[in-house]
């Protein structure tokens, strides 16, 4: 069975995908992501007294640094994290051997890792936002 059959447009620089060939594009949707995240946490908790923030290094940066601050810090962390476990398939397609990992590998989950992680993002802002009503 042959790995090559994935063809190269799903993860290049045309089709529906081709977001995946722009490093800055991807970094674009995880930072938009969190960006929202971060805004929404700062909102809800300036306006409401009986929401909380749920995670303890947020939580903790925010009490330390203030809260504008400490979630800067938080995004800068969450979106280095990131960046760097979706740079990892290439350290995986380097290390595996070569039928274990198709040739297409990297980029695609790169694409997968920023894109997914930056919707997951959105979709907490969102909810954050949601207890404001």
């Amino acid at each position: 069975m042959s790995n090559r059959s994935v063809s190269r447009s799903s993860v290049g620089g045309s089709g529906r995908y081709a977001v995946g060939a722009n490093r800055y594009a991807l970094f674009a949707v995880l930072f938009a992501g969190k960006a929202l995240d971060a805004v929404s946490t700062v909102t809800v908790l300036s306006l409401r007294d009986d929401v909380y923030e749920s995670m303890w290094l947020t939580r903790t940066l925010m009490a330390e640094l203030g809260m504008v601050t400490g979630v800067s810090v938080t995004v800068v962390i969450a979106v280095g994290g990131v960046m760097m476990f979706a740079e990892s398939g290439e350290v995986v397609a380097r290390a595996a051997p070569e039928e274990w990992a198709p040739d297409d590998y990297p980029p695609a989950f790169r694409v997968i890792t920023y894109c997914s992680a930056g919707a997951w993002y959105g979709f907490l802002g969102l909810h954050n936002f949601s207890l404001l009503f």
